[in-house]
């Protein structure tokens, strides 16, 4: 299995079965496809968070407080 999922839809189907089959979870025929646009979602959002920029002081903190 690659280490990024991919980004057209024939691709992400496929990364999603094998992904599910890598863990043992059974994935519905039926939700297929919301299971898909859900990971697209998810994928664009931690693009996100990936993009942004820090610097090169920043420290992870090592305890979350709100």
């Amino acid at each position: 299995m690659s280490s990024s999922p991919p980004s057209d839809g024939e691709a992400m189907m496929r990364y999603a079965e094998r992904a599910a089959a890598a863990i043992g979870l059974p994935l519905d025929p039926a939700r297929k496809a919301a299971v898909v646009q859900h990971l697209a979602v998810m994928l664009a959002a931690a693009a996100l968070v990936l993009e942004f920029p820090l610097p090169d002081k920043v420290e992870a903190a090592p305890v979350f407080e709100p």
